[in-house]
């Protein structure tokens, strides 16, 4: 049992997940929920892919896979429940997730998957229950995003009476020049040449959080984002300092960063 190999081509999974873009999106404004069920996803095929020689007749393969499934229904329900501390989805999704680690560490122990895999897959269902619960303070879980504009700029609608145009006989006009200026001074939010799709997802999701919430420190924007490390955010900060994107404010612990205008 110790020898069974069911180490499958290592980057079949995110190389097959990632070359097919899906336009769907049943989550709206709500990113972490988005993140959270592209993680499931992933899991959910890896744990598809590593039962796949273990024989129909075990009840681990099927109890697995049926699991893994539930966990991705569990994630969608979650895409109008992100920010509820109470929610029952939450708690579902968390309750499955730990029995799916059991599974996988029974298959561990019955030999049926090697221990290096059930760990990284252990691992990888753990972190998705730690990014649920984090992601209920994040202000990537909202369905909606509004603006201070939207709530504080009310302006009286201004009514003009249509004053009638004379009519001009056709032979009065000498020259008609039907002239369309359109221009588009769409900018993106970071210079030096750099266009928002060459950026990755790390930076994005730092300029997303910038953009909502304003001048932040750098706590506020590591509990938005809790798959990345504290140093990790720290790093692309600088960057982002450098090349001119956004500006710091004050020192150390105090610091501040903020987009440019």
């Amino acid at each position: 049992m110790d020898e069974i190999k069911d180490i499958q081509r290592t980057d079949s999974v995110s190389r097959f997940i990632d070359q097919h873009s899906v336009r769907t999106n049943p989550f709206g404004e709500n990113r972490a929920a988005d993140r959270a069920y592209r993680r499931a996803e992933r899991i959910a095929a890896g744990l598809h892919m590593l039962t796949n020689h273990i024989s129909e007749q075990e009840p681990v393969r099927s109890e697995v896979r049926s699991t893994a499934s539930l966990v991705l229904l569990d994630v969608l329900k979650l895409r109008d429940e992100m920010r509820s501390a109470h929610s029952h989805s939450v708690a579902e999704l968390q309750g499955r997730v730990r029995y799916l680690i059991s599974m996988v560490r029974i298959m561990g122990v019955s030999g049926f998957v090697s221990q290096q895999n059930a760990t990284t897959v252990i691992e990888a269902l753990d972190e998705l229950g730690t990014y649920v619960i984090a992601s209920q303070r994040s202000m990537l879980s909202e369905n909606i995003s509004l603006s201070r504009e939207d709530l504080i700029d009310v302006r009286m609608p201004t009514y003009r009476p249509v004053q009638p145009r004379p009519v001009k006989d056709m032979s009065d006009i000498k020259d008609t020049k039907d002239v369309h200026l359109i221009k588009d001074s769409h900018e993106t939010s970071v210079r030096n040449g750099d266009s928002v799709g060459a950026l990755s997802v790390r930076v994005q999701s730092i300029l997303e959080i910038l953009k909502v919430g304003g001048s932040l420190g750098i706590k506020d924007i590591s509990a938005n984002l809790p798959e990345y490390s504290e140093k990790m955010i720290q790093r692309e900060l600088l960057e982002l300092v450098t090349r001119g994107a956004i500006k710091k404010t004050g020192l150390k612990r105090w610091s501040k960063y903020s987009l440019v205008a």
